[in-house]
């Protein structure tokens, strides 16, 4: 029997950060935090079906190399959205609202684990589609992803942003 393809493939990143679950789920639900380690702006009421409002800062990309690492099509400027599942200290999932230019699943969700003085933090966004033409999403949106994280990871560990700077994550 032949085995059908997927139509969809999906971003999962998982990295380990020296913080406690609920000093993570903070940083990504308080609009406070988020200006301090990723955003421009922010406006989050987190609670379920609480809305969200996001604005990133300018990322300068300059070169080859900077292009390859945080292609054009992450998101940029100013998204909404509303938190559907909340759970303190261990879930965050969203729903992004879509429009005409952003061709991403609107759905994602950051599961955090504790694990002894660290905690494991994993991220899921499902649905991109697996069309050549389409690729570029999942691109765009693995790169943003990895840019969060890794920001993310330096805030929590070190108290220091890098909200202009491209970040990797390191393997």
């Amino acid at each position: 029997m032949e085995k059908k393809s997927s139509k969809t493939q999906d971003i999962r990143l998982s990295i380990e950060i020296k913080a406690t679950p609920k000093r993570i789920y903070k940083a990504l639900t308080s609009a406070r935090a988020l200006c301090r380690w990723w955003l421009e702006g922010a406006e989050t009421n987190a609670r379920n079906m609480g809305r969200f409002r996001l604005l990133w800062p300018t990322i300068k990309t300059s070169g080859e190399k900077s292009k390859r690492l945080f292609p054009p099509h992450t998101a940029t400027g100013e998204v909404n959205g509303v938190f559907v599942d909340l759970e303190v200290g261990k879930k965050i999932a969203w729903i992004w609202e879509v429009s005409p230019k952003w061709k991403h699943p609107p759905l994602s969700t950051i599961f955090i684990e504790a694990q002894g003085q660290h905690s494991r933090v994993t991220l899921i966004h499902p649905g991109f589609s697996t069309k050549p033409q389409l690729t570029k999403y999942l691109i765009g949106a693995r790169a943003g992803w990895e840019d969060c994280l890794a920001k993310l990871k330096i805030y929590l560990e070190t108290g220091k942003t890098a909200k202009t700077q491209v970040m990797t994550l390191k393997n």
